[in-house]
């Protein structure tokens, strides 16, 4: 006998033997004992969800004599004929080459004819969002008020396709994913029947590459059996052409280093392999997923990613290394590259470049690469200050303490440093705020580029108020930076300077709370006893 695949093999023959899809499972086996049968379902979900086992099941129970609780009993004559397929009560339909209308007029005809042994007759329409608009509108009288003998189940894996005049003559049954852990259970069960043995490990990814399908699990789980009778992880790696575990995290170590030595490196390893530049571009995404899901929900990482906790461990160690910004950043690369892989006539090529670009890519001076360095600055920051708070990094001597220390030295002072030219000005707060700006561009381009994500909306009185978002806001009020900026304002002024920065809105009550004194006033003394004029300046 000819070899049979194992998804054809272990296809259920009855409700109890389906894997997941507890909750449809249920509702018709309840509707079989109960006698409720609709005349119109309608199947949806992802490939290999159990769709058209489902329906030829259902087909079986409606038409059994002794179901035995909504199940086929799989002894009576009309069961042993539908498993033999020797009955015409039941008819498959295949919408992607019988789309036409002419095809649905045909079965128009035919479902006037009683069935031949069951109680009903059953038309398993696969694919049904394959039928052109004509053949839909010749399928929708008869959809909805069909013989009493006739019973019809649809099933498709794109439901929006359908047009809502067919949604709303079915009674809708969604197929989910079915869970990771289901799937290892089953393979488990298969590997142990048909005399092979398979590593835990190998398993899993499995099931993590069926993605949720049960034919597609047991399709990669056949393939591997036909290199050698014990699946490893080497071997499920060979057979799909993905990279392990180990080498994504010398790629993520990589890409966290910012090491496009490395990175070029082992790109050239994958392609030396033969592993697909595609599914590669995959992987990468879905590690980065793995990572950025460990930043932002690690105490239930485990259970997202249906691993075991010491691997959740390790996502979430090197997850440390990254920004939720700078992940979204890689991942949106990686995908477009992925999707761009499909037609690139050079695959090295594109991935090369997008892990450049992924690793150079805080070297940018756009502002979204100069918002992640500023979010990587505050976290290490943040390190730092609760290090020194818990005494884990001592704090050096005071700067006096040192010099006295110096002085006993008696070490010879270091020539002077020979002054540095400052840009001239105007004279009027804009000029003085233009020649700071070109000063900056000079001695310290990353505040130069801070600056200029904001703008100055006041310098009277030597008081220069600058406006910019809450985060350069933060960083330019620091005493450092704030102390820098007044230091150099004021050399260029010749004479004493403020600076100060404030966000929009802060900008907006400042405003409001000089016009409200002036309101004041006002009313105080009469508004034509209150003249309101600039300082004279000294």
């Amino acid at each position: 006998m000819a070899y049979q695949a194992l998804y054809r093999q272990w296809r259920p023959a009855d409700f109890s033997s389906m894997v997941g899809q507890e909750t449809v499972i249920k509702t018709l086996r309840n509707q079989v004992a109960s006698g409720r049968i609709a005349h119109a379902y309608l199947f949806c979900g992802s490939r290999g969800t159990g769709k058209t086992s489902t329906a030829k099941i259902m087909a079986r129970a409606v038409n059994c004599e002794h179901p035995d609780h909504g199940d086929p009993c799989g002894e009576c004559e009309s069961c042993r004929r539908l498993l033999g397929e020797e009955s015409l009560d039941v008819l498959e339909i295949d919408a992607a080459s019988n789309n036409g209308v002419d095809e649905i007029r045909d079965l128009r005809e035919t479902v006037k004819y009683p069935p031949q042994y069951g109680r009903y007759k059953v038309y398993i329409i696969d694919e049904v969002h394959m039928l052109s608009t004509s053949a839909f509108n010749a399928l929708l009288k008869t959809l909805e008020e069909p013989p009493n003998h006739v019973v019809f189940i649809l099933a498709t894996t794109e439901p929006q396709k359908l047009p809502a005049t067919i949604l709303s003559r079915c009674q809708r049954f969604d197929f989910g994913r079915i869970p990771a852990q289901q799937i290892v259970d089953h393979l488990r069960e298969v590997t142990e029947k048909t005399g092979a043995q398979a590593d835990e490990d190998a398993l899993h990814m499995i099931a993590r590459a069926a993605e949720g399908g049960m034919r597609d699990a047991l399709s990669i789980l056949d393939m591997c059996l036909g290199y050698e009778n014990h699946v490893t992880g080497t071997l499920v790696h060979n057979v799909l052409g993905t990279a392990d575990r180990a080498f994504l995290f010398r790629f993520g170590d990589a890409l966290q280093n910012a090491d496009a030595s490395t990175l070029m490196f082992l790109i050239d390893e994958l392609m030396r392999s033969g592993r697909e530049p595609i599914v590669f571009a995959k992987d990468v995404s879905q590690h980065l997923r793995a990572l950025l899901m460990g930043l932002c929900c690690a105490d239930d990482l485990s259970n997202l990613l249906e691993i075991t906790k010491e691997d959740a461990d390790e996502y979430i160690g090197q997850a440390q290394g990254f920004t939720q910004t700078r992940l979204m950043r890689m991942m949106d690369l990686f995908m477009a590259v992925e999707t761009e892989l499909r037609s690139c006539s050079s695959p090295r090529l594109a991935l090369e470049k997008a892990a450049l670009k992924a690793c150079l890519r805080t070297n940018e001076a756009d502002a979204q690469a100069l918002s992640d360095r500023i979010e990587e600055l505050e976290t290490q920051l943040a390190q730092l200050t609760e290090k020194i708070k818990s005494g884990a990094i001592a704090v050096s001597a005071a700067p006096q303490q040192k010099q006295a220390a110096s002085a006993e030295g008696a070490a010879p002072a270091p020539a002077a440093e020979k002054p540095k030219s400052i840009p001239k000005a105007d004279g009027t707060a804009e000029g003085i705020w233009k020649a700071a700006m070109t000063e900056f561009s000079k001695a310290d381009p990353g505040l130069f580029a801070q600056l200029k994500m904001g703008k100055l909306i006041s310098g009277k009185d030597n008081q220069f108020l600058w406006m910019g978002k809450d985060v350069f806001v933060n960083m330019m009020n620091a005493d450092n930076r704030r102390t820098v900026i007044a230091n150099t304002l004021t050399q260029i002024a010749g004479s004493p300077c403020t600076f100060k920065a404030v966000t929009e809105q802060q900008a907006s009550t400042v405003s409001a709370d000089a016009q409200s004194s002036i309101d004041i006033l006002r009313e105080t003394f009469g508004a034509e006893n209150v003249i309101v004029q600039a300082e004279a300046k000294g």
